[in-house]
């Protein structure tokens, strides 16, 4: 039997119209997806040892696409990306002329979200065996976080909340903040945290720490972030690195390696300033303490010199009295020693007089000696004359002149 093709893809039609009227729920994963006039156009492939073993083409049209924003709300977004592993319920077209394309009625997140547990709890066994899951956390934090380099978009809610809550700090504490824009969503984040995180490295002594923040989202949203290689640049960064992705329940892996991991970016600013606050708790601590140790060693050397003071003026009064005292004994001692030394000086003038006065010649004279004299001067040897040489002798009462035969 001979058929044209559209004869054939119209028996095709047909056949499949017959035998698949309803959906069907398959298992699958998103390789690719753009939209068009509010339609979603996917490829859907299925893969074994990262070879694809089954592909089909898929369209999620836009009344079909309101419905489930009616039904799954912020999930449906984080559902509708490449890469991501799907349960979607779909009814099967065939069309002569476009072929086979599935209709997407429904997509199932707690499949998606089971697919990303696991794949999350794999990278955190792997970081884990590689000792890398706390190894950002053993760096030590500056006491102040003062210069901050920031991870996130520009447009993202959470990095205005973060800035706000800093520049308007009701204490005046000046924050150096720089923003190094990332993508902070889909499949592009990944590429673009790493790029940052290597520019930052660059200029590491510029900064305290590394703060990655975005505005929250849906868990599939932020699902982006359990990354291995993401988790293992953190975990090697030189710098402490803060999180505040906004996920009030789970914690993703980039919040797992990070140095501190808080809820809300708004949370990472307040543990900022808190670093500032207890800074300057300790500072004031330290002037109270410094302030109370002067103040008792002031009180404690003022004590100390009244006390030497007193005893310094009891010591001089006693020795005054010593010196007084002794002044008293040596003025009594001097008189006493004058007194005798005039005394012995008397006596021995009266000595000296008295042998003066035996000595000297008129006494010689008065005991009835004389004196011979040649030309004025005594003679006291016989050999001081010669035959002819006038002398003469002195009596107490007078003198004669004689001549020697």
């Amino acid at each position: 039997m001979q058929y044209t093709l559209y004869e054939l893809n119209e028996y095709i039609r047909r056949v499949l119209a017959l035998n698949m009227r309803g959906t069907v729920w398959i298992s699958c994963e998103i390789a690719t997806i753009k939209m068009s006039g509010g339609h979603y156009y996917m490829e859907l492939v299925e893969k074994k040892d990262d070879e694809i073993i089954a592909q089909a083409n898929a369209v999620l049209w836009k009344k079909q696409h309101k419905a489930l924003v009616g039904k799954l709300g912020f999930e449906l977004p984080g559902l509708l990306r490449s890469g991501i592993q799907v349960l979607a319920s779909v009814s099967v077209h065939f069309h002569e002329k476009y072929g086979l394309k599935f209709h997407v009625e429904d997509l199932d997140p707690a499949y998606t979200l089971g697919q990303m547990e696991r794949k999350r709890r794999d990278i955190i066994q792997r970081l884990k065996y590689e000792d890398l899951l706390r190894k950002n956390a053993t760096l030590s934090l500056p006491n102040v976080l003062q210069r901050i380099a920031i991870i996130s978009s520009a447009q993202a809610a959470g990095w205005r909340d973060f800035e706000e809550h800093l520049e308007q700090n009701p204490f005046n504490y000046r924050i150096d903040m720089q923003l190094f824009q990332a993508r902070m969503q889909g499949e592009f984040l990944e590429a673009d945290v790493l790029k940052q995180l290597a520019n930052i490295e660059k200029r590491k002594t510029d900064f305290d720490a590394v703060v990655i923040i975005r505005g929250g989202g849906s868990r599939l949203d932020l699902s982006w972030f359990d990354s291995y290689e993401l988790g293992k640049r953190i975990a090697n960064f030189s710098l402490p690195v803060l999180t505040g992705i906004g996920h009030e329940t789970d914690e993703t892996v980039t919040d797992l390696v990070a140095h501190s991991s808080l809820k809300t970016p708004t949370a990472v600013a307040e543990k900022i300033l808190m670093s500032f606050r207890d800074f300057e708790g300790n500072l004031q601590m330290l002037q109270n303490h410094i302030f109370n140790f002067s103040s008792k060693k002031i009180q404690y050397e003022t004590h100390r010199i009244d006390v030497l003071a007193q005893r310094l003026s009891r010591n001089i009064h006693h020795r005054l009295q010593q010196e007084n005292q002794m002044l008293d004994f040596v003025e009594t001692r001097l008189n006493d020693l004058a007194v005798r030394r005039l005394n012995e000086a008397e006596k021995y003038l009266a000595h000296l007089e008295h042998t003066t006065r035996i000595l000297s010649p008129e006494y010689a004279l008065q005991r009835g000696f004389t004196i011979t004299l040649k030309n004025g001067q005594p003679i006291n040897s016989i050999k001081g004359i010669k035959s002819g040489d006038e002398i003469e002798t002195q009596f107490k009462d007078g003198k004669i002149g004689s001549k020697i035969t």
